[in-house]
C-alpha cells in the first residue's frame, strides 16, 4: 500500500518453474480458505516406505534447498510447464515474491467486503491490474501487508525485504506465541529498522540462516532457492503451530484502551497519498495497525485495530501516541470505518512474539 515506481517487467516473465508461471491460477488462490497441511502430505509418504518424491526441476538436485523446493512442488506452491527448470540461484523478483507468499499463507478477499470490484490500482497507482501479478497484490495489501513507497514488482527483493513478507505471511496465519533470546549476529545494524522483528522471527525460529561468517547480509537480493526454504519453514511453522493447539481462532472483539484516534492525510504526488492513523495509548506497549481498506466510490474506509502489550512485559503507565500509516491514490477520500468501539478501533487480543507487518518493528 506504498507509493511506488510504475513496475517494470519481472526479470524472468517466461519462467515456467516460475511462481509466475503458475499465475492463470491466482484467482483460485484468492478463493483458498485453507492451505492442505504439508505435514500431512510428508507423513503420507513416510508410511508408504519413504518413497522418493519425483521432482519436474531438473536444476535442483546438488541445490542445498532442494527438498524444501520439492516439497512446495508437491504442495502446489511452486510448479513447473515443461521447462524442467527452477533456477535456484537466480534472484526473485518482488512480484515473485509476493505471489509465493499469497500461495502458501492463504491470502484471499473472502472476509472483506467491497461496494465495488477491487483493483490492485486503488492500492498501487500505476500498477496494472492485467499483469499476472496484480492478483496477489491486491490479496495482501487489501488484508493490511506493508509494502516499501518504492517497491517496483519487477525489481529483485531483497533479504531483509522478502523476511518481512514470510513474517507477515505466518501473522495471517494467526497469532503465535514463542520467547527465544534474540539471536546476534555480525551485520545486524546493516538491518533497516522497519525490517529488524521480522529478520529477528525468522532467525529465532530457524527459517532463515547465517552464513559461515555469522551474517544475514539483509540488503542482499533474495534467492529462488533461499525464498523456498524461508516459505517451507513458514508454513512448517504454521502447521506444526495449529496441529499443536487446534486452529487459531480470532477471539471477540474487546472494548478498545486506546482514546482519541485520529485521521490525515498527505498529499505525495499527483497520484499518491499518505494516510497515518494516530491515537492515544496508556502506555507504549501498544501499537495499532491498519488491518485493510475497503473502497466505495471515491471513499476509501480504513479498518484499524490495536495491537495490544505482549504478556509479561513491564511498561511505564505513560500516555503515549501510536500510529499506523499506509498509501493510497490521491482521488480517494479517506475515512475510518466505524464500530462498535468509541472511535473505530477494534481491539484485537495478541500472544506474544509475532506482530503484523512494519507495526511490528
Amino acid at each position: 500500500m506504498k507509493e511506488h515506481r510504475k513496475p517494470a517487467s519481472p526479470a524472468h516473465p517466461a519462467n515456467a518453474d516460475s511462481v509466475k508461471d503458475r499465475g492463470h491460477d491466482h484467482e483460485k488462490s484468492l478463493r483458498m480458505r485453507k492451505r492442505p497441511l504439508l505435514a500431512g502430505a510428508l507423513a503420507c509418504a513416510l508410511l508408504l516406505g519413504c518413497v522418493p518424491v519425483v521432482s519436474a526441476f531438473t536444476d535442483i538436485d546438488h541445490d542445498p534447498h532442494a527438498a524444501a523446493i520439492r516439497q512446495l512442488e508437491q504442495s502446489g506452491i511452486v510448479g513447473g510447464s515443461g521447462s524442467g527448470q527452477f533456477k535456484p540461484q537466480e534472484k526473485l523478483s518482488y512480484a515473485e515474491a509476493v505471489s509465493l507468499v499469497v500461495k502458501a499463507f492463504g491470502f484471499n478477499l473472502d472476509r472483506l467486503r467491497f461496494i465495488r470490484e477491487p483493483l490492485a490500482s486503488q492500492y498501487f497507482p500505476g500498477m496494472n491490474d492485467k499483469a499476472w501479478y496484480a492478483s496477489p497484490f491486491l490479496a495482501v495489501a487489501a488484508n493490511g501487508v506493508q509494502f516499501p513507497k518504492d517497491m517496483s514488482p519487477g525489481a529483485s527483493v531483497t533479504r531483509e525485504q522478502f523476511a518481512d513478507l514470510v513474517a507477515q505471511g505466518i501473522h495471517h496465519s494467526g497469532d503465535y506465541s514463542f520467547t527465544q533470546q534474540a539471536v546476534v549476529f555480525k551485520d545486524e545494524s546493516a538491518v533497516a529498522e522497519p525490517y529488524r522483528a521480522s529478520v529477528q522471527m525468522l532467525l529465532k525460529l530457524g527459517i532463515a540462516k547465517l552464513d559461515d561468517g555469522k551474517e544475514f547480509k539483509p540488503k542482499t537480493a533474495a534467492t529462488r532457492s533461499e525464498a523456498a526454504a524461508w516459505i517451507n519453514g513458514g508454513v512448517t511453522f504454521v502447521d506444526k503451530m495449529n496441529e499443536d493447539n487446534g486452529s487459531v481462532q480470532n477471539p471477540a472483539p474487546s472494548v478498545s484502551p486506546l482514546q482519541e484516534l485520529a485521521l490525515t492525510a498527505s498529499k505525495l504526488s499527483d497520484k499518491v497519498q499518505e494516510v497515518k492513523v494516530t491515537a492515544q495509548a496508556p502506555n507504549p506497549g501498544y501499537g495499532l495497525v491498519i488491518t485493510g481498506i475497503e473502497f466505495s466510490g471515491t471513499k476509501a474506509i480504513l479498518s484499524v485495530e490495536v495491537v495490544p502489550p505482549k504478556p509479561g512485559q513491564m511498561n511505564p503507565q505513560v500516555i503515549t501516541e501510536v500510529s499506523a500509516v499506509t498509501y493510497i491514490g490521491s482521488s480517494y477520500t479517506p475515512e475510518l470505518r466505524q464500530t462498535q468501539d468509541e472511535g473505530g478501533i477494534t481491539a484485537r487480543p495478541f500472544k506474544g512474539g509475532i506482530l503484523p507487518g512494519k507495526n511490528a518493528r
